[in-house]
């Protein structure tokens, strides 16, 4: 089977105290810190195959330095930009994006790839165009990124995709009604890259009694007891039914349940560390 190179880009970060994120029903933090939470996209090469997941926030939702929920921010194209030369890439090189789903801070930026087949799932698509009265409230979606769709080259897949030899999308709903995670076979085994099902790796991994920030600094946190099973649902969760399906889906596809294998969209350790 084929092998992909994977590569951990950095589009910007939202900073919150943790206590902002911690999920209902966990025991109390030791003690509340500021976390970056970054941006991310991922970088697959392989045979002079070039695919993009993901392409981070529009800058137009960062004002005065602040984005989602007043908190400070950065990020937007140029942050995009800056990561793909850092790898010897232009935006008209990448093949395909793939998107984990739509959000504002996962889709923005898509007109900078005119090459490219842009590739989200049909219910997803549906999401954007009808969201939700909490989504609207929380500005979940930009919704001018919808024209910006109609004008590229979409493909709206409908459920489970081998999108290519060793690189496969399967559709996970919870998170929004149209999410999708993207299995890809690596040196290592098959990663699978959630996007916000679970937003760090303590949310998929409930046995987690460290967090890692972007500077390498470790935080303790208690576990999860286990009436939470496999994974910790963060606020942002719309389905909690097809939430616990795609997790268990998420947990069988990965070669191992453990860091590195599953990758949440917002995991800060990543930066330093890679896949």
């Amino acid at each position: 089977m084929r092998t992909w190179d994977v590569k951990v880009l950095y589009l910007g970060k939202i900073t919150a105290k943790l206590s902002l994120l911690w999920p209902t029903g966990m025991p109390p933090l030791p003690e509340d810190f500021a976390l970056g939470a970054p941006y991310l996209a991922f970088l697959l090469q392989s045979e002079g195959q070039i695919i993009l997941i993901d392409t981070g926030i529009s800058e137009k939702f960062i004002v005065d330095g602040k984005a989602w929920g007043g908190l400070p921010a950065e990020g937007g194209r140029e942050f995009l930009r800056k990561a793909l030369s850092k790898e010897g890439i232009k935006p008209e090189e990448v093949d395909t994006v793939i998107y984990t789903h739509l959000h504002n801070d996962h889709a923005a930026n898509c007109t900078l790839f005119t090459n490219a087949r842009l590739i989200f799932q049909k219910d997803e698509w549906r999401n954007l165009i009808y969201p939700l009265p909490v989504q609207l409230l929380r500005k979940d979606y930009d919704l001018d990124v919808a024209q910006e769709l109609k004008t590229a080259k979409c493909l709206m897949v409908d459920g489970d995709v081998e999108l290519a030899d060793g690189l496969k999308l399967y559709k996970t709903p919870g998170h929004t009604l149209g999410s999708q995670v993207v299995a890809v076979n690596t040196r290592k085994g098959v990663v699978v890259f959630i996007g916000d099902i679970a937003l760090m790796d303590f949310m998929i991994f409930p046995g987690t009694t460290e967090i890692v920030d972007m500077e390498g600094n470790g935080h303790k946190i208690p576990a999860a007891p286990p009436i939470f099973g496999p994974a910790l649902p963060h606020s942002i969760i719309y389905d909690f039914y097809s939430y616990y399906d795609s997790i268990y889906k998420i947990k069988a596809i990965a070669s191992k349940d453990k860091p590195g294998y599953i990758v949440p969209g917002h995991e800060p350790s990543l930066v330093l560390t890679g896949i």
